[in-house]
Protein backbone atom coordinates (compact mmCIF):
# COMPACT_ATOMS: atom_id res chain seq x y z
CA UNK A 1 0.00 0.00 0.00
CA UNK A 2 1.82 3.13 -1.23
CA UNK A 3 0.02 5.78 0.95
CA UNK A 4 1.90 3.89 3.67
CA UNK A 5 5.97 4.97 4.43
CA UNK A 6 8.41 3.40 6.35
CA UNK A 7 11.19 5.19 8.31
CA UNK A 8 13.72 3.97 10.45
CA UNK A 9 14.72 5.83 14.01
CA UNK A 10 17.53 3.90 15.41
CA UNK A 11 16.87 0.58 15.53
CA UNK A 12 13.16 0.42 15.46
CA UNK A 13 10.94 1.95 12.45
CA UNK A 14 8.14 4.08 12.17
CA UNK A 15 5.02 3.96 9.92
CA UNK A 16 3.66 6.93 8.42
CA UNK A 17 0.72 8.15 6.31
CA UNK A 18 -1.29 11.24 5.29
CA UNK A 19 -4.67 12.12 6.80
CA UNK A 20 -6.05 14.44 5.37
CA UNK A 21 -5.82 17.88 6.28
CA UNK A 22 -6.56 20.39 9.23
CA UNK A 23 -8.30 22.85 9.68
CA UNK A 24 -5.86 25.28 8.64
CA UNK A 25 -5.62 23.31 5.44
CA UNK A 26 -2.48 21.74 6.18
CA UNK A 27 -1.29 17.81 5.58
CA UNK A 28 -2.02 15.68 9.03
CA UNK A 29 0.60 13.16 9.11
CA UNK A 30 -0.27 10.24 11.58
CA UNK A 31 2.94 8.60 12.57
CA UNK A 32 3.56 5.58 15.04
CA UNK A 33 7.09 3.93 15.87
CA UNK A 34 8.64 1.48 18.64
CA UNK A 35 8.34 -1.49 15.80
CA UNK A 36 11.25 -3.84 15.83
CA UNK A 37 11.13 -4.91 12.12
CA UNK A 38 10.22 -3.33 9.16
CA UNK A 39 7.34 -5.74 7.82
CA UNK A 40 5.80 -5.12 11.59
CA UNK A 41 5.89 -1.33 11.40
CA UNK A 42 4.46 -1.84 7.64
CA UNK A 43 1.33 -3.97 8.75
CA UNK A 44 0.47 -1.97 11.32
CA UNK A 45 0.47 0.70 9.08
CA UNK A 46 -1.90 -0.83 6.48
CA UNK A 47 -4.05 -1.36 9.66
CA UNK A 48 -4.03 2.06 10.97
CA UNK A 49 -4.67 3.54 7.36
CA UNK A 50 -7.40 0.94 6.10
CA UNK A 51 -8.59 1.76 9.51
CA UNK A 52 -8.51 5.37 9.36
CA UNK A 53 -9.86 5.27 5.57
CA UNK A 54 -13.01 3.60 6.70
CA UNK A 55 -13.81 6.52 9.50
CA UNK A 56 -11.99 4.92 12.43
CA UNK A 57 -14.40 2.41 13.28
CA UNK A 58 -11.83 -0.52 13.46
CA UNK A 59 -12.22 -1.99 9.85
CA UNK A 60 -9.27 -3.46 9.03
CA UNK A 61 -9.98 -5.37 5.70
CA UNK A 62 -11.25 -3.82 2.36
CA UNK A 63 -13.27 -6.28 2.02
CA UNK A 64 -15.68 -7.01 4.89
CA UNK A 65 -19.58 -8.87 5.26
CA UNK A 66 -22.05 -6.37 6.80
CA UNK A 67 -22.33 -7.78 9.62
CA UNK A 68 -18.95 -7.19 10.51
CA UNK A 69 -18.95 -3.42 9.56
CA UNK A 70 -22.22 -3.30 11.47
CA UNK A 71 -20.68 -4.89 14.32
CA UNK A 72 -18.02 -2.20 14.30
CA UNK A 73 -20.31 0.61 13.20
CA UNK A 74 -22.52 0.05 16.66
CA UNK A 75 -19.37 -0.20 18.95
CA UNK A 76 -17.33 2.22 17.79
CA UNK A 77 -20.14 5.19 15.79
CA UNK A 78 -23.36 4.64 17.12
CA UNK A 79 -22.10 3.66 21.17
CA UNK A 80 -21.13 7.25 21.50
CA UNK A 81 -24.07 8.61 20.27
CA UNK A 82 -27.06 7.02 21.96
CA UNK A 83 -28.16 5.47 25.46
CA UNK A 84 -27.49 1.78 26.10
CA UNK A 85 -30.97 0.44 26.14
CA UNK A 86 -31.10 2.17 22.13
CA UNK A 87 -27.76 0.54 21.67
CA UNK A 88 -29.46 -2.99 22.90
CA UNK A 89 -32.42 -2.75 20.39
CA UNK A 90 -29.99 -2.03 17.44
CA UNK A 91 -27.80 -4.67 18.20
CA UNK A 92 -31.12 -6.86 18.55
CA UNK A 93 -32.48 -5.75 15.51
CA UNK A 94 -29.02 -7.15 13.82
CA UNK A 95 -28.65 -10.32 15.25
CA UNK A 96 -32.49 -10.87 14.88
CA UNK A 97 -33.56 -9.19 11.11
CA UNK A 98 -30.31 -8.74 9.24
CA UNK A 99 -27.60 -10.78 10.07
CA UNK A 100 -29.34 -13.93 9.40
CA UNK A 101 -30.37 -12.56 5.61
CA UNK A 102 -27.63 -10.10 4.52
CA UNK A 103 -25.10 -10.57 7.63
CA UNK A 104 -22.72 -12.60 4.86
CA UNK A 105 -23.11 -10.14 2.10
CA UNK A 106 -19.98 -8.36 1.20
CA UNK A 107 -20.81 -4.70 1.83
CA UNK A 108 -19.56 -3.96 -1.89
CA UNK A 109 -21.87 -6.02 -3.76
CA UNK A 110 -25.01 -5.46 -1.73
CA UNK A 111 -27.25 -4.25 -4.28
CA UNK A 112 -30.45 -2.41 -4.32
CA UNK A 113 -32.49 -5.57 -5.43
CA UNK A 114 -30.84 -7.22 -2.50
CA UNK A 115 -32.23 -5.04 0.21
CA UNK A 116 -35.72 -5.23 -1.67
CA UNK A 117 -35.67 -8.97 -1.37
CA UNK A 118 -34.73 -8.76 1.99
CA UNK A 119 -37.50 -6.27 3.09
CA UNK A 120 -40.04 -8.77 0.90
CA UNK A 121 -38.99 -11.53 2.99
CA UNK A 122 -39.47 -9.44 6.24
CA UNK A 123 -42.75 -8.82 4.99
CA UNK A 124 -43.71 -12.26 4.54
CA UNK A 125 -42.81 -13.11 8.11
CA UNK A 126 -45.96 -10.50 9.50
CA UNK A 127 -43.99 -7.99 10.93
CA UNK A 128 -45.40 -4.76 12.17
CA UNK A 129 -44.90 -1.97 9.84
CA UNK A 130 -43.13 0.13 13.04
CA UNK A 131 -40.41 -2.92 13.12
CA UNK A 132 -40.24 -3.30 9.22
CA UNK A 133 -39.08 0.68 9.04
CA UNK A 134 -36.92 0.74 12.33
CA UNK A 135 -34.73 -2.15 10.53
CA UNK A 136 -34.44 -0.11 7.46
CA UNK A 137 -33.64 2.95 9.14
CA UNK A 138 -30.76 1.10 10.87
CA UNK A 139 -29.51 -0.67 7.87
CA UNK A 140 -30.08 2.73 5.98
CA UNK A 141 -27.78 4.74 8.58
CA UNK A 142 -25.32 1.69 8.56
CA UNK A 143 -24.82 2.18 4.82
CA UNK A 144 -24.51 5.93 4.98
CA UNK A 145 -21.73 5.72 6.90
CA UNK A 146 -20.28 2.95 4.54
CA UNK A 147 -20.81 5.38 1.64
CA UNK A 148 -19.02 8.26 3.94
CA UNK A 149 -17.21 8.96 5.75
CA UNK A 150 -15.88 5.25 5.40
CA UNK A 151 -15.72 5.63 2.00
CA UNK A 152 -16.30 1.82 1.18
CA UNK A 153 -18.96 2.13 -1.01
CA UNK A 154 -20.09 5.22 -3.44
CA UNK A 155 -23.81 4.63 -3.22
CA UNK A 156 -26.38 3.31 -0.51
CA UNK A 157 -27.95 0.81 -1.93
CA UNK A 158 -31.19 0.90 0.60
CA UNK A 159 -32.03 4.45 -0.09
CA UNK A 160 -34.67 4.04 -2.22
CA UNK A 161 -36.13 0.76 -0.92
CA UNK A 162 -39.48 1.59 0.71
CA UNK A 163 -41.27 -0.41 3.56
CA UNK A 164 -44.49 -2.10 1.99
CA UNK A 165 -47.93 -0.13 2.96
CA UNK A 166 -49.32 -3.87 3.19
CA UNK A 167 -47.22 -4.39 6.63
CA UNK A 168 -49.43 -4.56 9.39
CA UNK A 169 -49.41 -1.28 11.20
CA UNK A 170 -49.74 -3.03 15.06
CA UNK A 171 -48.92 -6.79 15.94
CA UNK A 172 -49.15 -6.06 19.41
CA UNK A 173 -52.72 -6.63 20.48
CA UNK A 174 -53.55 -3.78 22.78
CA UNK A 175 -56.62 -4.49 24.28
CA UNK A 176 -58.83 -2.96 26.45
CA UNK A 177 -59.32 -4.33 30.28
CA UNK A 178 -62.74 -3.75 31.47
CA UNK A 179 -63.06 -3.21 35.45
CA UNK A 180 -64.55 -6.16 35.87
CA UNK A 181 -61.16 -7.48 34.68
CA UNK A 182 -59.30 -5.47 36.34
CA UNK A 183 -60.66 -6.38 39.34
CA UNK A 184 -60.51 -9.88 38.93
CA UNK A 185 -56.31 -9.35 38.32
CA UNK A 186 -55.80 -7.51 42.15
CA UNK A 187 -57.91 -10.72 43.06
CA UNK A 188 -55.04 -12.54 41.78
CA UNK A 189 -52.30 -10.26 43.17
CA UNK A 190 -53.43 -8.76 45.96
CA UNK A 191 -52.28 -5.71 48.29
CA UNK A 192 -48.56 -7.28 49.69
CA UNK A 193 -47.92 -8.87 46.04
CA UNK A 194 -45.07 -7.60 44.06
CA UNK A 195 -47.96 -7.32 41.16
CA UNK A 196 -50.48 -5.66 43.34
CA UNK A 197 -48.92 -1.59 43.23
CA UNK A 198 -47.30 -2.36 39.31
CA UNK A 199 -50.81 -2.65 38.06
CA UNK A 200 -52.64 0.27 39.69
CA UNK A 201 -50.27 1.74 38.39
CA UNK A 202 -50.53 1.09 34.96
CA UNK A 203 -54.01 1.06 35.21
CA UNK A 204 -54.15 4.46 36.82
CA UNK A 205 -52.03 6.44 35.40
CA UNK A 206 -51.04 4.78 31.31
CA UNK A 207 -47.57 5.16 32.93
CA UNK A 208 -44.82 2.90 30.18
CA UNK A 209 -43.68 -0.36 32.40
CA UNK A 210 -40.14 1.04 32.35
CA UNK A 211 -41.56 4.30 34.27
CA UNK A 212 -43.40 2.55 36.58
CA UNK A 213 -40.71 -0.28 37.58
CA UNK A 214 -38.19 2.73 37.69
CA UNK A 215 -40.35 5.08 39.82
CA UNK A 216 -38.70 6.55 43.35
CA UNK A 217 -40.80 7.43 46.73
CA UNK A 218 -38.64 10.67 45.86
CA UNK A 219 -41.12 10.98 42.91
CA UNK A 220 -44.19 10.71 44.20
CA UNK A 221 -45.29 14.05 46.16
CA UNK A 222 -48.86 13.21 48.16
CA UNK A 223 -49.30 16.73 49.31
CA UNK A 224 -50.13 17.46 45.98
CA UNK A 225 -51.11 13.91 44.60
CA UNK A 226 -48.47 14.16 42.17
CA UNK A 227 -46.06 12.21 40.07
CA UNK A 228 -43.30 13.09 38.53
CA UNK A 229 -41.83 10.84 36.26
CA UNK A 230 -37.59 12.18 36.01
CA UNK A 231 -36.14 8.08 34.58
CA UNK A 232 -37.01 5.17 33.45
CA UNK A 233 -35.68 1.51 34.27
CA UNK A 234 -33.77 -0.15 31.28
CA UNK A 235 -31.94 -3.60 31.32
CA UNK A 236 -28.39 -4.08 29.92
CA UNK A 237 -28.00 -7.46 28.56
CA UNK A 238 -24.73 -9.04 30.71
CA UNK A 239 -25.06 -6.32 33.26
CA UNK A 240 -27.90 -5.51 34.85
CA UNK A 241 -30.17 -2.55 35.49
CA UNK A 242 -29.57 0.84 34.91
CA UNK A 243 -31.12 4.07 34.94
CA UNK A 244 -32.10 5.96 32.10
CA UNK A 245 -33.06 9.42 31.16
CA UNK A 246 -37.17 9.22 29.85
CA UNK A 247 -37.55 7.82 26.45
CA UNK A 248 -38.67 11.34 24.85
CA UNK A 249 -38.35 15.12 25.99
CA UNK A 250 -41.93 15.06 26.41
CA UNK A 251 -41.89 11.29 28.60
CA UNK A 252 -40.82 13.65 31.49
CA UNK A 253 -43.34 14.78 33.24
CA UNK A 254 -45.93 15.31 35.91
CA UNK A 255 -48.86 13.12 36.24
CA UNK A 256 -52.16 13.80 39.04
CA UNK A 257 -53.37 10.58 40.61
CA UNK A 258 -56.03 9.72 41.91
CA UNK A 259 -57.30 9.26 46.18
CA UNK A 260 -57.38 5.31 45.72
CA UNK A 261 -54.36 5.59 44.12
CA UNK A 262 -52.82 8.24 46.62
CA UNK A 263 -54.09 6.14 49.58
CA UNK A 264 -52.98 2.86 48.53
CA UNK A 265 -49.37 3.92 47.72
CA UNK A 266 -49.21 5.09 51.38
CA UNK A 267 -51.05 2.03 52.52
CA UNK A 268 -47.77 0.17 50.63
CA UNK A 269 -45.54 2.76 51.87
CA UNK A 270 -46.06 1.88 55.56
CA UNK A 271 -45.91 -1.89 54.67
CA UNK A 272 -42.87 -1.55 52.97
CA UNK A 273 -41.19 -0.02 56.21
CA UNK A 274 -43.06 -2.90 58.55
CA UNK A 275 -41.32 -5.86 56.26
CA UNK A 276 -37.98 -4.43 56.59
CA UNK A 277 -38.38 -4.18 60.37
CA UNK A 278 -39.17 -7.45 60.25
CA UNK A 279 -36.86 -9.20 57.97
CA UNK A 280 -33.95 -7.22 59.36
CA UNK A 281 -30.41 -7.46 58.26
CA UNK A 282 -31.28 -9.74 55.33
CA UNK A 283 -33.89 -6.99 54.21
CA UNK A 284 -32.31 -5.70 50.37
CA UNK A 285 -31.28 -2.14 50.07
CA UNK A 286 -30.78 -0.69 46.80
CA UNK A 287 -28.08 1.46 45.26
CA UNK A 288 -27.40 3.52 42.07
CA UNK A 289 -23.41 4.17 41.53
CA UNK A 290 -21.82 7.07 39.62
CA UNK A 291 -23.09 5.40 35.98
CA UNK A 292 -26.70 4.47 37.18
CA UNK A 293 -26.78 1.08 37.90
CA UNK A 294 -28.64 -0.58 40.05
CA UNK A 295 -27.21 -2.73 42.47
CA UNK A 296 -29.06 -4.36 45.39
CA UNK A 297 -27.61 -5.90 48.90
CA UNK A 298 -28.29 -7.13 52.00
CA UNK A 299 -29.40 -4.33 54.55
CA UNK A 300 -26.36 -5.89 56.75
CA UNK A 301 -23.55 -5.41 54.15
CA UNK A 302 -21.77 -2.25 53.83
CA UNK A 303 -22.04 0.00 49.87
CA UNK A 304 -19.45 2.55 49.33
CA UNK A 305 -19.30 4.84 46.39
CA UNK A 306 -23.11 4.67 46.06
CA UNK A 307 -26.43 6.44 46.62
CA UNK A 308 -29.07 4.23 48.46
CA UNK A 309 -32.59 5.23 46.26
CA UNK A 310 -36.20 4.02 47.62
CA UNK A 311 -37.84 2.04 44.94
CA UNK A 312 -42.04 2.18 44.75
CA UNK A 313 -42.24 -1.30 43.49
CA UNK A 314 -40.69 -4.00 45.36
CA UNK A 315 -40.75 -7.29 46.45
CA UNK A 316 -41.68 -7.91 50.49
CA UNK A 317 -38.16 -8.67 51.30
CA UNK A 318 -36.80 -5.22 49.80
CA UNK A 319 -35.76 -6.11 46.23
CA UNK A 320 -37.10 -4.37 43.08
CA UNK A 321 -39.89 -5.25 40.95
CA UNK A 322 -37.89 -5.87 37.85
CA UNK A 323 -39.95 -4.60 34.49
CA UNK A 324 -39.37 -8.64 32.74
CA UNK A 325 -41.11 -9.79 36.34
CA UNK A 326 -44.09 -7.86 35.67
CA UNK A 327 -43.94 -8.85 31.71
CA UNK A 328 -44.19 -12.52 32.23
CA UNK A 329 -46.94 -12.02 34.76
CA UNK A 330 -49.22 -10.10 32.49
CA UNK A 331 -48.34 -12.66 29.76
CA UNK A 332 -49.67 -15.32 31.62
CA UNK A 333 -53.15 -13.46 31.56
CA UNK A 334 -52.67 -12.81 27.85
CA UNK A 335 -51.95 -8.85 28.60
CA UNK A 336 -49.33 -6.40 28.24
CA UNK A 337 -48.54 -2.97 28.74
CA UNK A 338 -49.45 -1.78 25.96
CA UNK A 339 -52.95 -3.05 26.91
CA UNK A 340 -52.97 -0.59 29.96
CA UNK A 341 -51.90 2.41 28.49
CA UNK A 342 -54.74 1.66 25.52
CA UNK A 343 -56.66 1.19 27.74
CA UNK A 344 -56.39 4.56 30.00
CA UNK A 345 -55.88 6.79 26.84
CA UNK A 346 -59.65 5.00 25.49
CA UNK A 347 -61.32 5.52 29.18
CA UNK A 348 -60.61 8.95 28.82
CA UNK A 349 -61.65 9.66 26.11
CA UNK A 350 -64.66 7.98 26.18
CA UNK A 351 -65.49 9.99 29.32
CA UNK A 352 -64.72 13.80 27.95
CA UNK A 353 -61.01 14.78 28.33
CA UNK A 354 -58.97 15.91 25.57
CA UNK A 355 -56.37 14.32 22.89
CA UNK A 356 -54.31 16.86 24.36
CA UNK A 357 -54.47 16.43 28.00
CA UNK A 358 -54.22 12.66 27.48
CA UNK A 359 -51.30 12.75 24.81
CA UNK A 360 -49.61 15.04 28.14
CA UNK A 361 -50.80 11.97 30.71
CA UNK A 362 -49.14 9.58 28.60
CA UNK A 363 -45.97 11.65 27.33
CA UNK A 364 -46.40 11.61 23.74
CA UNK A 365 -45.27 14.89 21.98
CA UNK A 366 -48.20 15.95 20.04
CA UNK A 367 -52.79 14.35 20.47
CA UNK A 368 -51.93 12.73 17.21
CA UNK A 369 -49.85 9.72 18.56
CA UNK A 370 -52.46 9.15 21.55
CA UNK A 371 -55.43 8.99 19.01
CA UNK A 372 -53.42 6.99 16.58
CA UNK A 373 -52.40 4.67 18.97
CA UNK A 374 -54.31 4.30 21.74
CA UNK A 375 -57.71 5.85 21.11
CA UNK A 376 -60.27 2.64 20.30
CA UNK A 377 -63.12 2.74 18.84
CA UNK A 378 -65.84 1.48 21.39
CA UNK A 379 -69.18 1.01 20.77
CA UNK A 380 -69.79 4.28 23.61
CA UNK A 381 -67.94 6.61 21.16
CA UNK A 382 -69.61 5.04 18.47
CA UNK A 383 -73.26 6.08 20.33
CA UNK A 384 -71.75 9.53 21.87
CA UNK A 385 -70.87 10.57 18.13
CA UNK A 386 -73.93 9.36 16.47
CA UNK A 387 -76.23 11.10 19.39
CA UNK A 388 -73.73 14.37 18.56
CA UNK A 389 -75.13 14.19 14.80
CA UNK A 390 -78.87 13.72 15.99
CA UNK A 391 -78.62 16.48 18.19
CA UNK A 392 -77.13 18.40 15.14
CA UNK A 393 -80.29 17.66 12.80
CA UNK A 394 -82.66 18.69 15.72
CA UNK A 395 -81.36 21.90 16.14
CA UNK A 396 -80.65 22.38 12.45
CA UNK A 397 -83.89 20.98 10.70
Amino acid sequence: MAQVRIRKRGKTFSYVFEAGKNNEGKRKVVEKGGFSTQKEAYNAGVAAYTDWLHGNIGITSVKITLKDFMTNWLENVVALNVKQNSLQSYKAFLKSYIAPYLGNELVQEIKPKTVDEFMRNLTAKGLSRNTLSAVHALLNHALDYAVYPAEIISSNPATQIKVSKKAPTNVIERKIITPESFNELLEKYPFGTAMYIPLLLLYHTGMRISEVCGLLWDDVNFDKNVITLRRQIVYIKREGYYFSTPKTKTSTREIVIDKFLADELKRWKKLQAENESEIGESYVYVYRNSEEKIIQQSRGLKMENAEKVNFVCTHKDGRITQSYYVSAALKKENLNAHSFRHTHATMLIENGATPKGVAGRLGHANAAITQNLYTHNTRKLQDDTAAIFEKILQTNP
